[in-house]
């Protein structure tokens, strides 16, 4: 989900000029950053949300050792998770790209 989602920015950046001459290895060396911040950024914005439910410790816990239902959980768990989630994202892109804020 990360990896996809840094890639469709890239691809965002290039068609608007912003960045070019990327080749395939570049490309997915750039995308592999963009992604690990993404998660980063994305795994502390859950955190946050769950720490008042008491949940955050079992997210952690879930991250290291069942991260394949993580989204169903978060799902459950999050009210409003898909734009929890898409304001997040934003905001990541955002601050990873150095785009303004377009909300």
């Amino acid at each position: 989900m990360f990896k996809e989602t840094a890639l469709g920015w890239i691809a965002d950046l290039e068609e608007a000029g912003r960045i070019s001459g990327l080749d395939a290895a570049g490309r997915s060396k750039l995308a592999d950053d963009y992604a690990g911040k993404l998660e980063a950024i994305f795994n502390e914005a859950v955190a946050n949300q769950l720490k008042p439910l008491g949940k955050d410790a079992e997210f952690e816990r879930m991250l290291l050792y069942d991260s394949q239902y993580t989204h169903k959980y978060l799902n459950q768990t999050i009210p409003g998770y898909y734009g929890f989630r898409a304001e997040v994202f934003e905001k990541a892109r955002n601050t990873i790209t150095g785009e303004q804020e377009t909300l």
